[in-house]
């Protein structure tokens, strides 16, 4: 029963929709890749005893949480952790600098540019 338990467990955490995984963080006592939490540990309990209610219990999710190879980190939204923190300012400052200048013709390049530059680092990263 206890296997079933933690398979459910690593199955709920190999989801991209409750976790990124870190492409360069190993856990040093796993040797894993560190996981980050898309989402508050409470919140990712509701969904998990949703998804799994005979699962593991309140307790045993929360420890696992606090031993294992997971970090909380603000809604990474698909960019990495450098990207993340910066949350796109400086593309809303490109926006911004574009937008008070009056030459038409390189608005419309520099949005253009911009808009390809942001969608690049979102897909690749």
């Amino acid at each position: 029963m206890a296997e079933i338990k933690e398979r459910e467990f690593e199955l709920f955490f190999a989801d991209k929709a409750n976790v990124n995984m870190s492409s360069y963080h190993i856990d040093k006592k796993t040797q894993l890749p560190v996981l980050y939490l898309k989402d508050q540990k409470n919140a990712l309990w509701e969904k998990f005893s949703a998804t799994y209610p005979d699962g593991m219990k309140r307790t045993s999710f929360m420890a696992r949480l606090q031993n294992g190879r997971f970090k909380y980190r603000d809604d990474l939204g698909g960019l990495c952790p450098i990207c993340n923190d910066y949350a796109y300012q400086p593309f809303e400052d490109l926006i911004k600098l574009v937008s008070n200048n009056n030459n038409m013709d390189k608005k419309i390049k520099v949005n253009k540019y911009q808009i390809t530059l942001r969608d690049f680092i979102l897909y690749k990263y």
